[in-house]
């Protein structure tokens, strides 16, 4: 379901499994839409025990000071709050977001890494993520050693998902997570680019590992 091609220059952010390290508080001033089927909570701090102060609801643009411990830090009616970062997307992550969603219902080919003609599983996530300048192989097994691991109960949309798809426990396929416990992913099985479900019983027992390559 995937196919090794070289990549002559990777981006600088990407780092190999075991080289990052994770800070505990990271600057991001960036800009980030809430993606929440009801409203999310603003508290007065970055944890779920703290006062709610307000609340913000779907598609909100919200101004990201900075990011602790998957907490954003935002200003709220004058005051310094804070929301849950699972539930905002920002920046190159939507875009990856958006890329792969358009590709719905392209068809699936082994190899294929052309938006709107065909796509196999690594060269969809190739493609998207290309879309927001940043640069994978055509490989799902090793796309798996990009960014950072993070929680399969901690994602957020973007993150790449790993799968072993024969059995074998090693990665062979992969797609993109879009929030609400879906994924978008080059299916071999239906045929083309396809939404699926996290908790579905086969994806459920497939999956291996999760990568965030967007900080």
């Amino acid at each position: 379901m995937w196919k090794s091609k070289l990549i002559p220059t990777l981006t600088a952010v990407l780092l190999l499994a075991g080289t990052l390290t994770i800070p505990v508080s990271a600057s991001n001033t960036a800009t980030g839409t809430v993606t929440v089927g009801n409203y999310l909570n603003v508290r007065s701090a970055g944890n779920d025990g703290a006062p709610i102060v307000g609340k913000l609801y779907n598609s909100e643009q919200v101004s990201i000071i900075k990011n602790v411990n998957g907490w954003d830090e935002i200003t709220y009616e004058g005051k310094l709050s804070w929301i849950s970062g699972l539930y905002v997307v920002t920046g190159k992550a939507e875009t990856v977001v958006s890329a792969v969603k358009s590709q719905l219902g392209v068809p699936y080919q082994y190899g294929g890494d052309s938006p709107y003609q065909a796509f196999d599983c690594s060269g969809l996530t190739m493609y998207a993520y290309r879309e927001a300048g940043i640069y994978l192989p055509h490989s799902a097994a090793q796309q798996a050693f990009y960014g950072w691991w993070v929680s399969r109960y901690a994602l957020r949309s973007g993150d790449l998902l790993f799968f072993t798809t024969d059995g074998s426990g090693k990665v062979t396929h992969c797609g993109i997570y879009i929030g609400y416990g879906k994924f978008i992913s080059a299916e071999s099985g239906g045929g083309k680019v396809m939404e699926a479900s996290l908790s579905n019983k086969y994806w459920s027992a497939a999956f291996v590992t999760a990568r965030r390559i967007i900080g």
